[in-house]
């Protein structure tokens, strides 16, 4: 019998690669080897994320995981962890490039809103215009239904995400789906499609009159400064590609299986890193890249044929709260490789977080939570106010969206304010560490990790008599949480 080298998800406090002896993996940086002590105002800020960072990749195995943050036009922070090359023990750098998936498709949208701006493109006239090859449907179909998955384009079928074919040029990866019909009358409801998004890159190729990676270099990539943002060839030498992996389902951590993505670099074919994901980011913010009327148009949720709207733009999720956009965000999944980018616009504050497995824990929960660590570092104080919302002993919770019951899990919490510990263990299985408490005055905020490295964050805010109440926050998803105790 053949035997395979491999990681295995073990327990905190053991080594993560096997064979070693050591710690966990530990985080790398450029300006110094170990986490050195950093200047205020961000210091506790970035002991946070630290924090989360170690815990989620312990959990989940995720061998390498690169962040950066954004605050007021600047990179305050960046930092790689883990490994880029495990096999080689090459730690991840600021430079490491990760794949971005999905990701590409709000980088794609800049280029879009280009040749908006020049006037070259229409985005609601039909596609032929600019891709006369492109075969003609039941209905016709436009550039900005395209972009905001409102087009009936299908996503990938069976295998097809795990393609390793070399496709030499954007027209020819059309080929894949160009035959296939709609799904439905484009506009009649939001349905996901990378597929949307290659024919988009093909769009900017007739619009442009230029090749599409050669128009995202020189229009998107050098004016914002993204020098290690490019296409995934996989014949190519690109300095400082990580490597990819992805987990089984005994645990293991194994060499991902071999793709070629050049079938679709504009639906997710980019490598980047997350400094340049955040110059990006941070370019939608000031005006000098796009005009605020072109954001504007980029940030708007589009709508169904019967008005609904989808809570995504031309590229980008986005939330909205009277009538102002408070988040843009996209997440991006590869074969070896996660990313997410979230924007607040009103904070001028930007995160890209990125990791080389399949599946690994990038979304918007660790996202969220660490931005909002540097927005409001001194929330994170380990004072304990004098009235202190004491939550230690046993509690029976429920989740709720609304009305909607979504979940109930029982809460142990040892220990006092300000030196907590215990775990949430959820109805289905889960069961989730508790891997940081803060008590701030009229309320006391958990952070909980599980085996695959989510996270689950929930503030209680009021506890009276044996109930205990707060909010909850899993992912895109919050609500009410209401405990009793045991």
């Amino acid at each position: 019998m053949t035997s395979r080298t491999c990681l295995r998800v073990i327990p905190i406090g053991l080594a993560l690669i096997a064979g070693l002896s050591a710690g966990p993996l530990q985080a790398q940086s450029r300006a110094a080897l170990a986490e050195a002590p950093t200047p205020a105002p961000y210091a506790a800020a970035i002991d946070h994320a630290r924090m989360i960072v170690t815990a989620i990749m312990e959990e989940s195995g995720t061998p390498g995981m690169s962040v950066a943050v954004g605050i007021d036009g600047s990179i305050v922070w960046s930092q790689g962890f883990g490994y880029a090359d495990v096999e080689n023990r090459t730690p991840v750098w600021e430079q490491t490039k990760f794949r971005i998936g999905s990701v590409s498709k709000p980088v794609t949208a800049a280029a879009v809103a280009l040749l908006v701006e020049q006037g070259k493109l229409d985005l609601d006239a039909p596609v032929q215009g600019y891709v006369p090859s492109f075969p003609e449907k039941r209905w016709p179909v436009t550039t900005r239904q395209l972009a905001g998955h409102l087009s009936g384009m299908r996503h990938y079928n069976g295998e097809e995400f795990l393609s390793s074919r070399r496709y030499e040029t954007v027209m020819e990866g059309l080929e894949i789906f160009q035959d296939d019909t709609l799904l439905f009358r484009p506009g009649e409801r939001f349905s996901y499609s990378s597929y949307a998004w290659n024919l988009i890159s093909a769009i900017v190729e007739g619009a442009s009159g230029e090749d599409f990676l050669t128009y995202m270099e020189e229009n998107v990539f050098d004016p914002l400064g993204m020098r290690q943002t490019v296409a995934g060839h996989t014949d190519s030498i690109i300095p400082h590609r990580t490597r990819f992996y992805h987990r089984n389902g005994d645990g293991y951590v194994l060499n991902a299986p071999f793709v070629d993505n050049s079938y679709k670099w504009a639906g997710g074919g980019f490598l980047s890193t997350p400094e340049d994901l955040v110059r990006f980011g941070m370019a939608h913010l000031d005006g000098s890249f796009l005009k605020p009327e072109t954001i504007e148009m980029l940030w708007a949720s589009q709508r169904t044929n019967a008005g609904e709207a989808t809570e995504y733009g031309i590229g980008w999720s986005v939330v909205t709260e009277d009538g102002e956009v408070r988040l843009a965000s996209h997440g991006g999944g590869s074969i070896g490789g996660t990313t997410f980018l979230l924007v607040l616009p009103e904070q001028k504050a930007v995160i890209a977080i990125v990791g080389n497995m399949s599946q690994a824990p990038t979304g918007p929960t660790p996202s969220r939570l660490i931005l909002d660590a540097f927005l409001d570092p001194a929330s994170l104080s380990q004072d304990v106010p004098a009235a202190a919302l004491d939550i230690a002993g046993s509690f029976a919770c429920t989740a709720k969206v609304g009305d909607r019951e979504v979940g109930k899990a029982e809460l142990k919490v040892s220990g006092g304010p300000g030196n907590y510990w215990g775990r949430l263990a959820w109805a289905n299985g889960t069961e989730d560490r508790l891997l940081y408490a803060n008590t701030r005055p009229g309320e006391t905020e958990i952070l909980a990790v599980d085996e695959n490295g989510a996270l689950t964050s929930a503030t209680f805010t009021r506890l009276e008599g044996e109930e205990l109440t707060g909010w909850w926050m899993v992912g895109d998803g919050r609500g009410d949480l209401a405990c009793t105790r045991n």
